[in-house]
């Protein structure tokens, strides 16, 4: 225990600090010194110490402060303190200081016996007592991680116990098997976490992805009954915000909102609300819905592009084979659907070709920039909030705005249809972002291509040949090839295992 223990002598004499330093050092102990009670604290707080020497009566801060200085100080209140007396005199000053917290005592007159049997007793007593309270700790992180396993909410590195299994001692062993039994929790919750997680992404892929296949044949019906693009949008968008803005009020209005959220709905706003509704609605008119369908479905390879050039992801040759097979997809329905000299109807289907653009600029910006406390609910109203008051100006400014007895008519229905579509759309798009991110949400482009053929056929009577069926084949092995692995993210357990 000598060999290893520090000593620290406080003493105002030098004479004394040198003749208690040698004494101690002859028996084996490592020694510093300090002058006054001051720099014995300051030493004590900078440097590791298993005992202290300490003159009583010192000017300035005398032994009686170091002792209540460091009974109050939780990390320093178990340092043995031997205080050095001449005792003639003393008595009182030395109870007193044994009362402050004083391990023993010691005669300024003292034999090297008497010290060294003070000091292997305190340091005997602060063995016991550091071992007391790493039994304690330990039994506190066995203890903690039980309560993270009962509360249900943990993950492996969360238990923190793979210091404690180490040991061979019993604790070690039980930690140990506790670890076992844990990870065996862990990896069962896990598993039954990602199948629900899987089939919640695989209902929310299949109702955004289907509603979006339904959008083209929608807007083509209601260009057929003589509607404007940029007055759809406005409807279209108020509808949207009227079915939301029911919602977040009987759940208590919107959450606060910082100058950044205000700029991200806005630009949302302008890219879904206006800019997305006006080219669809336009490009309905001039493009079957089978085909505008298709491109839309582009999403999931544009997406894959522009998170290439962001370096979100790696451009791998597997994927960039995929990107360039759905493009020849898209490019072989283009092709089978141009008409010789009708410019104006092929320019239309090229001019198709731009819109997927929104959608996974819409995708990969939300992705990253959404605002996370915001639920799905309030950050669809308030962006079809801001696209609304958007659209008004502009279809006003245009002379292209609708009254309301235009609507009092099969178009009427068809806008409510769609405003009560594209809420379903937007929801079920933010929910899938904050499950799955934005590579697992475009793979809603699946659904949307097949669900878009089947409702244009099934609602316009569209129809389908052999090389329409073998571009679709082509742009979903395409979406296949670029698709990204599942998240490794890891999961953390929310069940209350005690109830």
């Amino acid at each position: 225990m000598s060999e290893t223990a520090k000593v620290l002598i406080v003493d105002d004499n030098a004479i004394n600090r040198k003749k208690l330093a040698f004494a101690c050092e002859h028996l084996g102990y490592q020694t510093d010194t300090a002058p006054d009670g001051e720099a014995g604290l300051a030493a004590i707080r900078s440097g590791a110490f298993d005992a202290v020497l300490l003159d009583i009566l010192m000017p300035g801060m005398d032994g009686f402060e170091v002792l209540r200085t460091l009974r109050d100080d939780e990390q320093l209140r178990d340092l043995p303190v031997v205080v050095i007396s001449a005792l003639e005199g003393e008595i009182h000053s030395v109870s007193q200081a044994i009362e402050l917290g004083a391990e023993d005592f010691l005669p300024k007159d003292f034999d090297p016996v008497i010290l060294n049997a003070r000091l292997t007793a305190c340091l005997r007593k602060k063995q016991f007592r550091d071992q007391e309270l790493e039994y304690f700790r330990r039994i506190n992180a066995l203890t903690d991680a039980a309560e993270k396993v009962e509360s249900g909410r943990f993950d492996e590195k969360s238990l923190n116990l793979v210091a404690e299994a180490r040991n061979p001692d019993p604790i070690g062993r039980l930690a140990l098997v506790f670890q076992g039994m844990a990870s065996e929790i862990h990896a069962r919750e896990v598993k039954l976490l990602r199948r629900i997680q899987t089939l919640q992404g695989i209902i929310l892929l299949v109702i955004c992805g289907g509603g979006a296949g339904l959008m083209p044949s929608l807007s083509r019906l209601s260009a057929s009954m003589g509607s404007n693009p940029i007055g759809m949008a406005f409807w279209v968008d108020l509808v949207a915000v009227l079915l939301c803005s029911v919602v977040v009020v009987a759940r208590g209005g919107l959450p606060r909102l910082s100058r950044s959220d205000f700029g991200f709905f806005l630009v949302w706003a302008f890219v879904v609300g206006i800019l997305q509704h006006i080219s669809i609605f336009l490009l309905a008119a001039h493009v079957e819905a089978t085909f505008l369908t298709l491109v839309l479905a582009l999403e999931g390879l544009l997406v894959f592009v522009f998170a290439a050039i962001m370096r979100i992801e790696k451009a791998a040759p597997r994927r960039m084979l995929g990107l360039l097979i759905g493009l020849a997809g898209v490019g072989v329905s283009l092709f089978q659907r141009m008409e010789g000299n009708n410019v104006q109807a092929n320019l239309w289907l090229i001019g198709a070709l731009a819109a997927p653009l929104l959608y996974a600029f819409e995708t990969i910006a939300v992705a990253a920039k959404r605002p996370m406390h915001v639920d799905p609910i309030s950050a669809v109203a308030l962006m079809f909030g801001f696209s609304t008051l958007m659209a008004l100006l502009l279809s006003v400014a245009t002379g292209s705005f609708m009254s309301p007895g235009d609507l009092m008519s099969p178009l009427g229905a068809v806008i409510i249809m769609i405003g009560i579509l594209t809420v379903l759309v937007n929801v079920t798009f933010f929910r899938l972002l904050k499950l799955g991110g934005g590579v697992f949400t475009s793979q809603k482009a699946y659904v949307t291509a097949i669900a878009g053929v089947l409702w244009g056929t099934a609602l316009l009577g569209e129809t389908m040949n052999a090389t329409a069926w073998i571009a679709v084949g082509m742009v979903l092995i395409g979406m296949y090839l670029v698709e990204s692995k599942a998240s490794d993210a890891p999961i953390v357990i929310k069940r209350d295992f005690a109830t």
